[in-house]
């Protein structure tokens, strides 16, 4: 955690020159205000500060300090010649985006030990494998899908992909153009921008608190329906029955696919989790369970189950194309998932965010308390209603404190706990406090 702490204190002085916040000549803060203002040790900003020396940002003054050493001709250059390369991914000292999980919640030595054990399998590893998955993980989902989730389907009915999305455009070559697909009005970028790519028409949907709105369904033409079983409609929570009898109606009754993105729906933490809508229907229902906030994002595997009358042209349609999930990671996680080590894995979650979504809404009460939040479980976040003209600026200001906060469609303040420390809830919120009078 100090050496992710260590680049935070150098991006920001890098990115404070780069803006023009800091000038030729300027001097920085000294190594105890910038440990006191980031709430870090001295060793972590000297450490810094000695990388921005190597670096020629910054240049030293004996009794005096340190000062900017890039003058203000050579930040404009760098800024138009770079301008069109992706910068290095910004590095938070508070990160409450939820584009990460906490390090300390996965085991990576036992993650590393799956990974060599099948690295010795020599034979194995020499072949391509199954373009839709290996039949050792299938196996291993099949059991995983219904033990959790409730999903029971055979293995020549599921497939392996590197991510929902990788699954999303295989399936929509099942399709015949033109082809339409509804979505919550609130929306879902990862999703809806494969769809687009792919030309599809997509048809927002207005929804309640309880998800989408049977009733604006009635009229529409469209051949899939993308949801949220786990946290649907704008409270963010699982699909109440009786809504799930009135989607499945539906579906059978205008045969529409439904699409069921079923994300973190093992990770229900304050009561026992909800079944897949896939466990009552196998005809019209398409199940999608991916795993990268249980286990890390980096490793991609995600898994669909077809209803059996669309598998034969999902065959069809993708017979040529390889597998895009590692076949040796697929072999690891099958042994991991053989062992229990996921079940083991889930449970403490479970325990971790229980605890830590409870200190989180206290603290942030604690400091808050005109500022009402609305706990989201399994999308692991809290919701915050503040002054509509004041997100943007709150935000900006999080982030020159090394604090990464979103907004989402309804323009609330949104903090993820998926990657957030325990310890730095206060340190964060502290500031926070501090910054958004």
């Amino acid at each position: 955690m100090e050496t992710f702490k260590y680049i935070a204190v150098y991006q920001k002085i890098v990115c404070d020159i780069h803006d023009g916040y800091l000038v030729y000549h300027q001097k920085i803060p000294s190594i105890r205000q910038m440990s006191k203002e980031m709430q870090v040790s001295k060793t972590t900003v000297e450490n810094a500060y000695l990388q921005l020396l190597a670096e020629g940002y910054i240049y030293a003054v004996e009794k005096k300090g340190y000062f900017v050493d890039v003058q203000e001709t050579l930040q404009t250059s760098i800024k138009k010649e770079e301008a069109h390369i992706p910068s290095k991914e910004q590095v938070y000292l508070y990160d409450f985006s939820g584009r990460k999980v906490n390090t300390s919640c996965f085991d990576i030595q036992i993650w590393q030990k799956y990974i060599k054990r099948t690295l010795h399998n020599q034979d194995a590893l020499l072949s391509y494998g199954s373009p839709f998955g290996q039949i050792e993980l299938l196996e291993q989902l099949q059991l995983y899908s219904y033990q959790y989730r409730g999903v029971k389907r055979p293995t020549d009915q599921m497939i392996v992909g590197a991510g929902f999305q990788v699954l999303l455009q295989q399936l929509c070559h099942c399709f015949l153009r033109p082809i339409s697909i509804g979505m919550d009005e609130v929306g879902f970028i990862q999703a809806q921008s494969v769809f687009e790519n792919l030309g599809i028409e997509i048809i927002k949907i207005p929804s309640d608190k309880d998800g989408i709105d049977i009733k604006s369904l009635a009229d529409l033409n469209i051949q899939m329906l993308y949801i949220h079983s786990s946290s649907s409609g704008y409270h963010g929570k699982p699909l109440k029955r009786q809504r799930r009898i009135e989607l499945l109606k539906y579906a059978r009754e205008k045969e529409v696919y439904l699409i069921e993105d079923d994300h973190n729906g093992e990770l229900k933490f304050l009561s026992k989790p909800i079944d897949a809508l896939a466990k009552d229907d196998d005809q019209w229902v398409i199940y999608i369970g991916s795993f990268s906030k249980v286990l890390l994002p980096s490793i991609r595997i995600s898994y669909m189950s077809l209803p059996k009358q669309l598998m034969n042209k999902f065959i069809d349609k993708n017979k040529y194309y390889h597998q895009t999930t590692s076949k040796l990671e697929q072999l690891a996680f099958a042994a991991y998932l053989e062992d229990n080590q996921l079940g083991r894995h889930i449970k403490r979650l479970r325990k971790y965010y229980a605890d830590l979504s409870t200190h989180l809404i206290d603290t942030w009460q604690t400091n808050f308390p005109q500022y009402p939040c609305i706990l989201y479980e399994t999308p692991l976040k809290i919701t915050i209603d503040l002054p509509t003209k004041l997100v943007d600026t709150y935000i900006e200001l999080a982030k020159k404190e090394s604090i990464y906060i979103l907004k989402n469609n309804h323009h609330q303040v949104a903090l993820s706990f998926s990657s957030i420390d325990y310890e730095d809830v206060d340190k964060a919120i502290k500031i926070l406090k501090r910054i958004w009078k």
